[in-house]
């Protein structure tokens, strides 16, 4: 959960001239509450629920990649009713330290999904950093669903504060089912999707019970816990397929194609992360997809590095991810994001990049790969903690068609593309954005500047062949997009020298012009190292007091839990508002 520092992104920002059209064209993804009021989705990038501390209700964030609670109230959002302050000092710490959050431990009565518990232990968070993104807009708090233990951030303080804290520190799903001695320890979840033709199914957290819509799902595989007793809900996958084809996929910790992989399911992270090698061979078998190497094109969800993969559009990505030798299909809406960015010329664009990305080190040495909500949109979930019989296990039902999904693609883009800026052709939009490289004459220019077909191209790697150079026509609006006039001034992208200029107006041009380009270049640069000294200054401020600055769009690192080794959340706000 560790973000780019926000002084920082900011700095990066402006360097590279990129960020978010205010237009928000086409169907979207948007914010929502299912018919049940029971989860909410947030732009499609996390999920979450109403949980009732103490009389007061706060929005918190669903999140089986841990377990701890604690929300954080505000002026507005304040623990009405009684609890108690235990005085137990509580910090739970993200990536290297820099993002936290820390308060003290209280007791109170909490609520959730329709379970009362009488005396539940949470963080009150006094202090945090990185969280002000989601604290402004209004997501304030979070609930673990992960694996009891003594070695969690609540029992761990409340033992060193002279209490029982394997008993008193017991999560809220402990909680409840302790209290239900009847129930069956386990969970499930169905998630949403919003932005597509349905426009939010509707989304499910059922405790010690099944969704209606969803009991077939007893008769799917027992997919037990691997490692076993690793405290994580992770277990062994298969190899992946793209367009039907399988990708032979080698687990970190193995040296056979065939031996079986570990996977970590986590509600907590937007999409999918895996190894460079398996992004790469997943997007490079995509009709007319291009890979940008180290690339100023930003990625809104977490990448290990800054390679990004350019698709065309209108292109679906049909992924599939494959558990106990059964296909469970990725719906293509969750294989590709779409960005719509402001170029380096001034004028927007739209832009359709990879959503599986390069987890890295964030992975580690037991993971070769984490599937967040992309993944798990397309299933309905079963999180059983085991019984005497029963070690813990997952259980998944597939509820993505491929061919209804098809459609379904085919229909949202087409409405979005119909009333968003330009989209240039990826070997056009890399151009553009990171310039041309040494080896364009290698490389086929592409003969377009939009993408109106899906011909495939030959898969390239960095910035390569000229800029585009067409004129860019004005994309038609509608009720749910600003005024995308100034978007496209009927302009080309880029403007390129008239290669029939003399030399003499050259030299005269220069000759004019020089003294006083080089005055501006330097004026700019004295500017740039003022605004990186501010901000550096600004960061090392912020990392050490609560409510350090924040980029328009901030990016959420999932990192491993300092002390545990856990993969933690990523989510990306990808509109203004």
């Amino acid at each position: 959960m560790l973000r780019i520092p926000a002084t920082l992104l900011s700095l990066l920002l402006l360097h590279f001239e990129l960020g978010t059209v205010s237009a928000k064209p086409g169907r979207r993804p948007k914010y929502t509450v299912d018919e049940n009021n029971n989860i909410i989705n947030n732009y499609n990038d996390l999920y979450t629920l109403n949980l009732t501390v103490a009389g007061t209700v706060f929005n918190v964030m669903l999140d089986t990649g841990s377990t701890d609670a604690w929300v954080a109230p505000t002026d507005t959002d304040v623990l009405s009713g009684n609890f108690t302050d235990t005085g137990a000092v509580a910090a739970i710490f993200y990536g290297d330290g820099s993002n936290f959050v820390n308060g003290t431990v209280g007791i109170a009565e909490v609520e959730v999904a329709g379970q009362k518990i009488a005396d539940q232990a949470f963080i009150n968070v006094l202090n945090s950093v990185g969280e002000e993104f989601d604290q402004e807009h209004g997501v304030i708090g979070l609930i673990g669903l992960g694996f009891d233990g003594p070695s969690g951030d609540i029992p761990a303080a409340l033992t060193k504060a002279g209490y029982n804290g394997s008993e008193v520190g017991k999560s809220v799903l402990t909680n409840i089912f302790d209290q239900n001695p009847t129930f069956g320890r386990f969970f499930a979840f169905s998630l949403s999707r919003v932005g597509d033709v349905a426009d939010s199914a509707d989304a499910s957290l059922t405790i010690s019970g099944y969704d209606d819509r969803y009991t077939a799902v007893q008769d799917a595989p027992l997919l037990l816990q691997h490692p076993p007793n690793s405290g994580m809900w992770s277990v062994q996958t298969d190899d992946v397929a793209i367009n039907g084809v399988t990708i032979p996929w080698i687990s970190s910790s193995a040296t056979s194609p065939k031996a079986p992989k570990t996977v970590l399911l986590d509600t907590g992270t937007s999409n999918i992360l895996v190894s460079q090698e398996l992004r790469d061979a997943i997007y490079s078998a995509v009709p007319g997809a291009i890979l940008a190497a180290n690339s100023s094109i930003p990625n809104p969800n977490f990448n290990q590095d800054n390679d990004v993969w350019v698709i065309p559009c209108d292109t679906p990505v049909n992924l599939t991810v494959k558990f106990a030798g059964l296909d469970y299909p990725i719906h293509p809406l969750d294989v590709t994001d779409v960005s719509f960015l402001v170029g380096p010329d001034g004028n927007n664009y739209t832009v359709c990049i990879n959503s599986v990305t390069n987890g890295g080190s964030v992975l580690g040495e037991n993971l070769d790969a984490l599937y967040g909500d992309s993944m798990l949109r397309n299933v309905y979930t079963v999180f059983s903690f085991g019984n005497e019989t029963t070690p813990p296990h997952v259980q998944l039902l597939s509820d993505t068609q491929t061919d209804e999904a098809a459609q379904d693609f085919a229909l949202v883009r087409s409405e979005i593309l119909a009333s968003s800026p330009l989209e240039l052709s990826p070997q056009d939009i890399i151009n553009l954005f990171d310039g041309p490289s040494s080896n364009s004459s290698d490389v086929p220019s592409s003969t377009s500047s939009s993408i109106g077909t899906t011909t495939p191209t030959p898969i390239q790697t960095s910035a390569t062949a000229s800029s585009p150079t067409e004129t860019a026509s004005d994309p038609p609006s509608d009720d749910n997009s600003a005024d995308l006039s100034k978007v496209t001034s009927g302009k080309p992208a880029v403007n390129l020298a008239d290669s029939d200029s003399t030399t003499s107006n050259s030299d005269s041009a220069a000759a004019k012009w020089g003294p006083i380009i080089v005055g501006l270049l330097g004026a700019n640069l004295l500017v740039l190292l003022v605004l990186t000294f501010l901000g550096v200054m600004n960061y090392i401020r912020g990392g050490r007091t609560t409510g350090a600055s924040r980029a328009v769009n901030a990016s959420y690192v999932p990192v491993k839990l300092k002390d545990e080794g856990v993969p933690r959340r990523s989510s990306f706000e990808r509109y203004n508002d």
